[in-house]
């Protein structure tokens, strides 16, 4: 497989991963989430076709070469993917095939993803990393219009919430505030959208998907990464051409002109307004601790018994645990959720180590806000889009001398 083939195939995965959400697929009659139906459709597409071109990849080059493409990154890519392969045989003994597909869909995808995407050249790179770029201004662009008129774009059934929330591509509104808050910054200046523009559209939607935390997290990481340059604005100033200083005045005033407009006169201002307290749904973020509390020793260690599992409902009021981790011990111990950790983020902390801000706030961002909200306990592609991303980003320092 050379660099054009393995573009096409990532090319497909960005494309599926966005357009072929839960929602959509189960309005299709693909029984991708809901109970029943064929195990194989448990798996989305897209990590079918990484499963799969890995698979080919490896036995057209052997598992040396392409290996030797990640460079300083192949020692943490092997130890997370044999982390994320030892808890899914823990899981498999525990629970048979049921609920396991999740690890397939959300790490291990993201781990093949990266192994393909070594690859590429640098041009098939820039292009990739456009493409999501766009893909997620748009979803955020769609958040925004089916907010306004309170109807989603791909028909979704969740219940629970207070107010409507917009479900955009991505499915789950705290998936794709997730998604969007974690990737925004990282892709901000990779597309020819005004910044101004970018970045307005991506912070109305977190709060047209009900996502807290994604905005508050979102407006803190862009504080961080704007203070600096903020301070020597005012102190010692900048160089700056009179053109581009006058466009960037305009593009602001226009931009604070529209998110007036839109807080005025649609329902988001209000929905921001109303979502400035604790309500029940982010109590639950707290409660979820209790079940810790009900866990003996070896629960801890090896996960808890079916009893507890089969009750959670009874101990915080509502059946899902609301943070990934606790989901995590409480499903394979202690020990699995190091390993789960490990093939989560490993590979992330090691390109950001010492590295450019907008890649260490990025994923300060994708941290702190994946543990407001069960995501990864869930089939989602967050992982896979923000390493890959990540990577993309990372990797434009190497030549083109991929082996």
């Amino acid at each position: 497989m050379n660099s054009q083939t393995i573009y096409k195939v990532m090319f497909f995965v960005f494309i599926s991963s966005f357009i072929l959400g839960g929602y959509l697929l189960e309005n299709l009659g693909i029984k991708y989430v809901s109970e029943g139906g064929n195990p194989l459709v448990k798996i989305h597409i897209y990590s079918y076709v990484l499963l799969l071109s890995v698979a080919f990849l490896t036995l057209k080059k052997g598992i040396s070469k392409p290996l030797d493409n990640l460079r300083e990154l192949k020692t943490v890519w092997l130890i997370s993917t044999i982390s994320v392969f030892i808890v899914i045989m823990y899981g498999l003994y525990r629970f048979g095939t049921s609920g396991m597909a999740y690890l397939i869909d959300t790490i291990v995808s993201a781990l093949f993803a990266i192994y393909l995407l070594s690859q590429l050249t640098n041009e098939h790179k820039d292009k990739l990393l456009k493409l999501v770029a766009y893909l997620l201004f748009i979803n955020a662009v769609i958040a925004i219009l089916e907010f306004i008129l309170g109807k989603t774009l791909v028909e979704a059934s969740f219940l629970g919430f207070s107010h409507f929330r917009s479900t955009a591509l991505l499915t789950h509104p705290l998936n794709n505030a997730l998604i969007t808050a974690s990737l925004a910054l990282l892709l901000v200046n990779k597309i020819k959208v005004p910044v101004f523009i970018y970045f307005t559209a991506v912070l109305i939607s977190l709060f047209a998907f009900g996502g807290r935390g994604a905005a508050g997290m979102f407006l803190v990481g862009f504080a961080i990464i704007t203070l600096p340059k903020s301070i020597r604005f005012f102190t010692t100033g900048i160089k700056i051409s009179k053109l581009k200083f006058a466009l960037g005045q305009a593009f602001f005033l226009l931009t604070l002109i529209a998110i007036i407009l839109i807080l005025t006169l649609t329902p988001v201002g209000e929905r921001i307004i109303s979502k400035l307290y604790i309500d029940g749904s982010a109590q639950a973020r707290f409660d979820v601790f209790i079940i810790l509390e009900q866990l003996s020793i070896s629960e801890w260690l090896l996960g808890a018994s079916a009893s507890i599992m089969n009750n959670i409902e009874f101990y915080i009021g509502i059946n899902v645990i609301e943070n990934y981790v606790i989901g995590w011990v409480v499903s394979f111990g202690l020990f699995g959720t190091i390993l789960l950790l490990f093939s989560s983020f490993l590979i992330s902390i090691k390109m950001v180590w010492k590295n450019d801000i907008y890649m260490q706030v990025s994923l300060l961002i994708l941290f702190a806000v994946s543990l407001t909200n069960n995501a990864l306990t869930t089939k989602t592609p967050v992982i896979m889009l923000f390493i890959s991303c990540l990577y993309l980003v990372y990797s434009r320092k190497y030549k083109n001398d991929v082996v």
